[in-house]
């Protein structure tokens, strides 16, 4: 079961996935291990195509080949509402499964399994509702007869999501256990059923809610962390890394690489001049990893975001590289990882939360500098790969060289700190955390120095939320209407 579903998701993701309310994978005979896999490579497929690709873009790491056009509306700020509906029903179908993985594992008395099912419940809608705003949620995933047969599932605000997502934590840090004989093993993707790295995550997820809070509802965030650290909760740290891995056989590429297969191969995807700019005058080694040099001139060459309309002769720019998934020839990118949440992330957030003054004051610097420092461990392999240095050695050699970025103002005000810290954050996702990455910013503004497209055709604006498909308008009488891409999510009040 786990290998038919892992062929079907691993294709391209301009094929027809399932509808919100319909899940024909939740049949009779299946058991809670072969569940698990399943649901959580939805996720995976979700995160690892569209959602990366287009978080990428709009947080200006890539931007669309001058020889090609796949992405041109990307650049123009202008998708259609299709242009999101594989999304949108990978990670409805993700939902389903994990609410009946809950069922299943409750009626056998798999608290592991359960735990695991709150937590990627959550997980997966907040994605969906930093995404595309207010959507089904308290009355989603019932659409079977059994399930009380709601198939026009009313939308929730996204206050309502968040307190929801928080109550699945709460209920699912209550089942962990780190000495469950019927904990899962490796029908478990992400963690392999070690329960006490879904505890760091169940953490570090909690703590990423209530950063995402923080100016839209600070009391609730800053009291939700206080009680956090109170509880002496660990986070995820470095070997902590929540990632789905890819590439172990011909059926499993890394969902990115299979849909660039699946178009031909064709080199979509090429730097953005604003990520490789501002790495390059911080003399940061992680370039190598992320993108490749152009191979006419020998360096990092990006193209100004929506530059596609200019004749570029044939390797005068870089492109993304294996690393990250994004060389549509290079069968190198079949191997990379989705990640859901990583050291970095997390060591950023708590850095935040120091600087915040919320919680360990005065430990944002150290924090700050282990953030990086993650990074650099994360990729230390492809680090040694590309330059010959060891992640460690090349992150002490960066943070010594007086580049802009690694200064942390630790006398500085909330404001500049935190322009360090998720400008930072916004370095390290390049690539690998795209649709994070533009949440981050859309939450903050960090980085401050993205770009208007050349292509946009919404002027001096910058795509705010996801589009909802037209399955939700044709199916579904709830439907509030079409929201504009311009027109801002719950905690975006910049």
């Amino acid at each position: 079961m786990v290998c038919l579903m892992l062929a079907a998701l691993s294709i391209s993701s301009c094929k027809k996935f399932l509808d919100v309310n319909t899940n024909p994978n939740v049949a009779q005979g299946l058991t809670a291990k072969t569940l698990l896999p399943g649901a959580e490579l939805y996720v995976g497929t979700s995160l690892g195509v569209e959602m990366q690709i287009y978080g990428s873009f709009w947080a200006q790491y890539w931007t669309q080949s001058p020889g090609a056009s796949q992405y041109h509306i990307l650049d123009q700020y202008n998708p259609g509402q299709d242009e999101f509906s594989t999304s949108w029903r990978n990670l409805y179908a993700a939902g389903e499964n994990f609410f009946q993985l809950y069922k299943l594992a409750d009626s056998a008395k798999l608290k592991q399994y359960m735990a695991i099912s709150l937590l990627m419940k959550a997980y997966t809608f907040q994605a969906i509702t930093d995404g595309w705003g207010d959507a089904p949620f308290t009355q989603a995933l019932k659409g079977q007869y059994a399930d009380s047969n709601i198939i026009n599932p009313k939308y929730d605000s996204q206050r309502v999501i968040y307190r929801g997502i928080l109550a699945c934590i709460d209920s699912a840090n209550k089942m962990i256990s780190t000495s469950d004989p019927l904990a899962p093993g490796s029908d478990d993707l992400i963690y392999g059923g070690n329960m006490a790295k879904w505890k760091k995550f169940s953490n570090t997820l909690k703590l990423k809610i209530y950063m995402r809070m923080s100016a839209i509802d600070s009391t609730t965030a800053k009291a939700g962390i206080a009680a956090l650290y109170a509880s002496n909760a660990a986070f995820i740290g470095v070997g902590d890394d929540a990632y789905i891995g890819y590439g172990y056989n011909s059926a499993n590429k890394s969902p990115l690489y299979a849909e660039e297969v699946a178009l031909g191969s064709v080199q979509n995807l090429v730097a953005s001049s604003t990520c490789v700019d501002s790495m390059l005058s911080n003399n940061d080694p992680r370039i190598n990893v992320f993108y490749e040099q152009a191979s006419a001139v020998g360096t990092f060459v990006g193209i100004p975001q929506g530059y596609y309309q200019t004749s570029y002769a044939s390797g005068t720019f870089s492109i993304p590289n294996i690393y990250v998934a994004g060389d549509a020839a290079d069968p190198g990118s079949t191997n990379t990882p989705v990640n859901l949440l990583t050291s970095y992330e997390s060591l950023f957030l708590q850095a935040e939360v120091a600087a915040r003054g919320w919680a360990t004051p005065g430990q944002d610097a150290t924090l700050f500098a282990a953030a990086i420092s993650a990074n650099f461990n994360y990729y230390s392999s492809a680090l040694s790969a590309t330059t010959g240095v060891t992640g460690g050695a090349a992150c002490t050699a960066y943070m010594a060289g007086g580049g802009y970025w690694t200064n942390y103002p630790a006398a500085g005000t909330i404001a500049q700190k935190l322009s360090y810290i998720i400008t930072q954050k916004w370095f390290s996702m390049c690539g690998n955390q795209g649709f994070e990455a533009w949440c981050e910013w859309r939450r903050t503004g960090y980085p401050n120095f993205l770009q208007y497209s050349q292509s946009s055709l919404i002027g001096n604006n910058f795509p705010k939320r996801f589009l909802y498909p037209t399955t939700e308008s044709t199916t579904n009488a709830s439907y509030p209407g079409l929201q504009p891409i311009t027109s801002k999510v719950w905690w975006d009040i910049l």
